[in-house]
């Protein structure tokens, strides 16, 4: 994988690469777009410090209190003065109290080693909160998300960032570690593990039987190709068997390899050996490969501490140019979208004020669609072309003229006699699929239950009026009783009322239809709707729905149960219209046809002949039923238009006790503090997305300013 880059040729743009990438790991942006990297995972004891050491020169502690807890980030970089700085990175979850404790705490030195490297890995621990750093009291938990970040410089250093994770363990420690411990650290590997641009560095040793190693089928899981794993062979002295040697050696040679970047081997020092510098090290480890059947890999430049390192700097520098025009465009990507929901969460909504204008917003979104949908301006607004059902006056409309037709042909209980249906057009039919009133349980208290209109009976109406004068009659002579045309036009306008009541309903299912949905436009946080909802609206829009109900059955009270009364002219006209076709039925009977024909002339003397032959109570039976087919059309007609003027379009569309109007910047300013709070107060969850969106957009902005500079 590329090709061999010494140390001393890596070129000063690909060295400014490299510390752009360490910049933004610094940065926590790992956390949040894969960078480049190499990672050291193997399990514990397995020699991952013992390589390490061998790699930085920077030695760690070997106390079993002070082993790898959390990951470590070692850099190591030319400079004309030798230094090391020790410092920690936050996890991406931390605390401002926890990043502030960790800011403070700070290591730098020309060199570090023995008792003043584990005061620093102990202080770094307790800063932390690590268990087990001397008082079993302290800490309070074994593993952590921080950072320990490490930066060796110095003249003969050459750029290599690796970093290097707890190892797997299997088995508990009293006092450190728990069962839980062990699944933290081995999810802690896995997440660096499974980051796409990562160069897995797996440290096994050579005294083990490999099969057996579960970091490598935990690498297998997650780079089932091999083609960004690498094996470390360490401890190649503790292995005695002429066969687990030579597997060894196959090994490094590719001969039974499934791995594509191959393996390297390399000897550690020993763990009793705390005197020998690094040069005696790689002294001794020269001399160790020189020896059978180690000797085979002479020439395949895999074996050796320095080998390993010129290995590990040629794919870090190979990985980090084919991947940082991707990160690039990640990072930005990632920051607009970022900025895009903090921005669609709008302003933090932490006290009254800012809650009040919130919900202002919000009522103000509501009332200018909702002006829109009453006068039909549906062009205005891209909702009504992507969701006709919200055109609401135009259903409006279409369920009044439903209501109306259905009353026309059917609202009658009795045909009235010779009652020609001049309406020869079909009935209105709905274009719009009615709102189902289970769908919101809220209100069925108040809604009336659904009725089908049947046709009007087909039974003889004038029999049906001489009885009800006959059962009713007082000392009348010849004229209508006063009580009789009441009584008959209440038993005929019996059906009104669940044909009112219902068609009110289905304009109170419309009018809810479109407020919940449309609130669900401009509210999308469902937390806040169902508490606005809930605390204010829902009561309030019952009671514009009970208001429109009680005045639907006031009109019905006024019109049926009153007595009969109308101004209108059209009521004698067509009375006296009725009386004249009686008396042209007559004249037909006694004449016959010809006697009403256009050319036709009646004298005087024929209509003296004219008789009726009625007895009284026939008499008045006609007058009856002609008083109240009179009085039916204009009252019908009048009643139709105040129940769609008044219960329909003052009370639930246009006054101003609207359900329409109640979420309205008046009505949020009547809110208290508590129930601003209540209502639009943010959540736990939502103030810990906007925390977490606002440090990533720090980090990512950050970011962007390392990668233009």
């Amino acid at each position: 994988m590329g090709s061999y880059i010494p140390a001393e040729d890596i070129g000063l743009g690909n060295q400014a690469l490299l510390n752009k990438i360490d910049k933004l790991r610094e940065l926590n942006v790992g956390s949040i777009v894969p960078l480049p990297q190499l990672v050291v995972v193997g399990d514990q004891s397995s020699g991952k410090s013992s390589v390490l050491e061998s790699l930085t020169g920077f030695s760690f502690p070997r106390d079993t209190k002070l082993c790898t807890r959390y990951a470590t980030q070692i850099t190591c970089r030319r400079d004309a003065i030798k230094s090391v700085m020790i410092s920690i990175i936050p996890g991406p979850n931390a605390s401002l109290a926890h990043k502030e404790r960790l800011r403070k705490f700070e290591r730098r030195d020309k060199d570090l080693h023995g008792d003043g490297l584990a005061d620093v890995f102990r202080g770094a621990n307790e800063a932390m909160g690590i268990r087990g750093t001397g008082d079993e009291d302290q800490g309070v938990t074994a593993f952590s998300e921080d950072v320990l970040k490490i930066e060796i410089k110095g003249p003969n250093e050459s750029h290599l960032t690796v970093i290097d994770v707890p190892g797997i363990f299997r088995t508990v420690t009293a006092g450190l570690t728990t069962e839980n411990d062990m699944e933290l650290v081995k999810n802690m590997v896995l997440k660096y593990m499974k980051d796409p641009r990562t160069i897995i560095l797996a440290v096994i040793p050579c005294n083990i039987d490999i099969a057996t190693q579960e970091i490598l089928r935990l690498a297998s899981d997650v780079d089932p190709n091999g083609i960004r794993t690498m094996g470390v062979l360490t401890k190649p002295d503790l292995a005695v068997e002429q066969a687990t040697m030579q597997d060894a050696v196959d090994l490094v040679l590719g001969k039974r390899n499934k791995l594509r970047l191959g393996y390297c081997v390399v000897k550690n020092r020993g763990s009793d050996d705390t005197s020998s510098t690094l040069k005696d090290r790689n002294e001794s480890e020269r001399n160790f490969f020189k020896k059978d059947p180690w000797s085979q890999l002479a020439r395949s430049d895999r074996y050796g501490i320095e080998s390993l390192k010129r290995r590990l700097r040629e794919l870090l520098m190979d990985i980090s140019r084919r991947e940082f025009p991707a990160v690039k465009h990640e990072i930005l990507k990632r920051l607009n979208d970022n900025r895009k929901q903090l921005d669609a969460m709008g302003p933090s909504r932490s006290d009254a004020t800012a809650q009040r204008i919130y919900l202002g917003k919000l009522s103000d979104h509501f009332q200018q669609k909702t002006q829109c949908a009453l006068d039909a301006y549906y062009s205005r607004d891209q909702l009504f072309r992507d969701r006709e059902e919200m055109r609401l006056i135009t259903r409006i409309i279409e369920l009044n003229e439903v209501f109306g037709d259905v009353i026309r042909r059917k609202g009658h209980k009795r045909e009235f006699q010779k009652e020609v249906n001049n309406d020869s057009a079909d009935p209105v039919e709905t274009t719009f699929t009615p709102v189902n009133p289970e769908d919101y349980p809220e209100i069925q208290d108040v809604l009336a239950e659904p009725y089908e209109c049947e046709d009007p009976l087909d039974e003889c109406i004038l029999e049906h009026i001489e009885q009800e004068f006959k059962r009713g009659r007082g000392r009348e002579l010849g004229t209508v009783p006063g009580t009789l045309l009441a009584t008959t036009f209440k038993e005929q306008t019996q059906k009104w009322e669940p044909l009112v009541l219902s068609h009110v309903s289905n304009a109170i299912l419309a009018v809810h239809y479109f407020i919940w949905e449309l609130l669900k436009i401009v509210c999308p946080e469902k937390t806040v709707r169902d508490e606005l909802l809930d605390t204010v609206l829902l009561d309030e829009v019952r009671a514009a729905y009970q208001r429109a109900m009680d005045h639907a059955r006031f009109l019905l009270q006024v019109e049926r149960e009153g007595c009969p009364m109308t101004l209108n002219h059209y009521f004698t006209a067509n009375l006296e219209k009725g009386r004249v076709d009686r008396l042209i039925e007559l004249i037909e009977r006694m004449f016959g046809h010809s006697a009403t024909d256009g050319d036709s002339v009646i004298n005087r003397n024929m209509l003296k002949g004219i008789r009726s032959e009625k007895s009284n109570t026939e008499h008045v039976r006609d007058e009856i039923h002609d008083a109240l087919k009179s009085y039916y059309k204009v009252s019908r007609k009048r009643f139709v238009d105040v129940v769609c003027q008044q219960a329909v379009d003052y009370y639930l569309l246009s006054g101003p006790q609207s359900p329409l109007r109640i979420f309205c910047n008046e009505r949020i300013n009547r809110m208290t503090d508590e129930q601003l709070d209540m209502i639009a107060g943010e959540d736990t969850g939502t103030n810990r997305e906007r925390a977490l969106l606002t440090r990533e957009i720090e980090s990512l902005e950050k970011a962007m300013a390392v990668l233009r500079g």
